[in-house]
């Protein structure tokens, strides 16, 4: 019983974390466009993870950087746990993009 309870602590840890991931490159590409807000990143990525998650994924709160060249947005948040008196494991994921911007052609002689 204790292996099989395991096995599904192990399957709920792997799946906060592939919805965090995903909601953070959800919020990487709602803010690389030209013209996009690059802050805005972090809210389509807590509204990803609180949608996808459905309670696997709980205490999300994310946030997104910009440079000149990049933005990255981190989501953090806790897993389900199964175990009575075991703490929930915290979950960090990141992703990170160059930011879109247009440029003029370079000339070749």
């Amino acid at each position: 019983m204790f292996t099989i309870l395991a096995c599904m602590q192990l399957c709920l840890l792997f799946f906060a974390q592939s919805v965090a991931l995903a909601a953070a490159q959800e919020g990487v590409r709602a803010a690389r466009p030209h013209g996009a807000s690059h802050a805005s990143g972090a809210g389509v990525a807590k509204r990803y993870a609180e949608q996808t998650a459905g309670g696997f994924l709980t205490s999300i709160s994310t946030a997104s950087t910009s440079d000149a060249a990049t933005v990255r947005v981190t989501v953090r948040g806790r897993s389900l746990s199964l175990v009575p008196f075991l703490p929930s494991v915290e979950i960090s994921e990141e992703a990170a993009g160059a930011i879109e911007r247009f440029t003029t052609p370079r000339r070749t002689t």
